[in-house]
């Protein structure tokens, strides 16, 4: 966060000094608003990815405290979470929201997502069976990290 804040800062100071000048300058302000964004998207990334482990350490509180799978994430609040958090991916079209996209169990291939199932909502996926509980970002696209955002998630 701080580096996001210094980069803010400088941008500005590049922009300030840039009045008079042409070129390279522009060049240097361009390549500094490129670094900028990239450095913001990657801080609503990871605010997504600490949201989604928020989720999953409060289902594993509800499980353990009410022995049984909650069936929507709606159950975990206001007891286990105050709200349910923000997806913040900004990717192709997805909204910033805290919406939920049930899916049903058949979803589940050898514990994992079917990839080809999902409807690419941009929301909080979550889907359960009698063994295991997965939240997810309901997304196929690929995150920072290379992985797509519905690959990222946890399994109980």
């Amino acid at each position: 966060m701080k580096r996001l804040i210094w980069m803010l800062a400088a941008a500005a100071a590049l922009s300030a000094c840039a009045g008079g000048q042409s070129g390279r300058d522009e060049v240097l302000s361009s390549d500094t608003e490129k670094t900028v964004e990239q450095d913001e998207l990657r801080v609503r990334e990871t605010q997504t990815l600490s949201a989604l482990a928020k989720l999953e350490e409060a289902i594993a509180a509800y499980i353990g405290a009410e022995k049984r799978i909650p069936d929507s994430l709606d159950q975990l609040v206001p007891k286990y979470l105050a709200e349910i958090p923000t997806v913040e991916i900004d990717v192709r079209g997805h909204r910033d929201n805290n919406l939920v996209q049930v899916y049903p169990a058949s979803i589940l291939r050898d514990g994992q997502i079917d990839g080809t199932m999902l409807k690419d909502t941009g929301r909080w996926g979550y889907v359960h069976n009698d063994r295991q509980v997965v939240i997810f970002v309901d997304c196929i696209h690929r995150s920072h990290q290379g992985r797509a955002w519905y690959q990222q998630h946890g399994v109980y």
